[in-house]
């Protein structure tokens, strides 16, 4: 499921997140149960060939949901963003992500391997955005954002200032925010917070070495003072982590075999 709440945490990388689709959980748990309890019946009534294929069809049917509908999710941790596929597993520290958006589907891009040009893009099977939901989300954004008509001639405040305790019976503003996005957008948001959190805390740490490395401050735009020296330091620090960052790929073998083993026992025992 995904967490619907604000984000305004004092250490948002020292909690673990786990972002999923709530219809493909709410559907591969009626699944699950439907295929016990079809199961059973075949068990106690199936004495034939038939009983056979169709007890293994339904094995072959609730390892395809388990890997492609259960599985899948996005984990953020104080390391960085997991993206659990249903063929492959992609670690990516918090150092290694460049950005987090939303293209049909939550989307993280890691930083250019040394000699490369672009870097990797990885793609979540378990967030996606259907156009349906982005328009929804879009008009909901604007129906906030429009006043609202009131018969009385009283005026109504569109809600607290900003940094100001909600009234009575108003939601906070990241929860007003939260509500008028999808739940690609506020996964990608969130994790893009993450991301920033965890980049100006790399910068910060890797300050004194960054200071060698840092370009002239007329090399930046905007960067004359004091704060232009800290912000290409800050850069010069981010390059460096970034470069010693990399993300990592492995195959998901437990829900491949979960998917292939039980189709290739179906058409053995078709074929029979």
């Amino acid at each position: 499921m995904l967490p619907q709440q604000a984000s305004s945490r004092k250490d948002p990388d020292s909690e673990r997140e786990v972002f999923r689709s709530a219809g493909s959980t709410v559907l591969s748990w009626a699944w699950f149960v439907v295929a016990v309890i079809v199961l059973v019946d075949l068990a106690v009534q199936g004495r034939n060939h038939t009983a056979l294929v169709a007890a293994v069809a339904v094995v072959a049917i609730s390892g395809i949901v388990y890997g492609c509908a259960w599985r899948p999710r996005i984990v953020a941790d104080s390391f960085g963003i997991t993206v659990v596929n249903p063929l492959r597993d992609h670690q990516v520290p918090w150092a290694a992500v460049t950005k987090v958006d939303v293209v049909n589907a939550v989307r993280v891009h890691c930083a250019p391997a040394p000699g490369a040009s672009r870097g990797k893009i990885l793609y979540s099977w378990a967030v996606q955005s259907s156009p349906r939901s982005a328009r929804k989300a879009a008009l909901r954004r604007d129906a906030s954002a429009q006043p609202r008509l009131r018969l009385t001639s009283r005026p109504r405040s569109a809600g607290p200032p900003p940094g100001a305790a909600p009234r009575y019976g108003e939601l906070p503003e990241p929860a007003r925010e939260a509500l008028d996005r999808s739940s690609a957008e506020f996964t990608a948001g969130r994790l893009e917070e993450r991301a920033q959190h965890a980049r100006r805390a790399a910068a910060r740490a890797a300050g004194p070495l960054a200071g060698d490395f840092a370009a002239p401050t007329g090399s930046l735009p905007g960067a004359d003072g004091p704060a232009g020296a800290e912000t290409g330091a800050a850069a010069a620090g981010g390059q460096t982590v970034l470069a010693a960052a990399r993300p990592q790929a492995q195959w998901a073998w437990r829900s491949i075999a979960a998917m292939a083993v039980p189709v290739a026992l179906l058409v053995l025992v078709a074929l029979l």
